[in-house]
């Protein structure tokens, strides 16, 4: 499954969360591991898990979301692209 597909499968799950509070958890524990990822994993993701905070990395998205997945089934994951403010940009074509 490619990231679009499993991005769009995942905006159909049901989630125990709002949009909000998930970005929020998410991005709340990605400031306090930050500062040690973008130290040695720059560029790379990490599939936050938003209720314990565990955390997977990846080269790819697919390769975070794979192993969060494995460790984790069933539980909603915050992706980020270390070093950066969002994991994909997205424009009008």
């Amino acid at each position: 499954m490619t990231t679009q597909e499993r991005l769009e499968a995942l905006k159909r799950e049901k989630t125990p969360y709002s949009t909000e509070e998930l970005d929020r958890r998410g991005w709340t524990r990605y400031q306090e591991i930050r500062a040690e990822l973008e130290d040695q994993h720059r560029g790379e993701y990490v599939a936050i898990e938003v209720d314990s905070g565990a955390y997977f990395l990846g080269k790819t998205p697919e390769e975070a979301f794979a192993q969060a997945e494995k460790s984790c089934p069933g539980k909603v994951f915050y992706l980020v692209r270390i070093g950066y403010k969002a994991a994909h940009k997205l424009k009008k074509a």
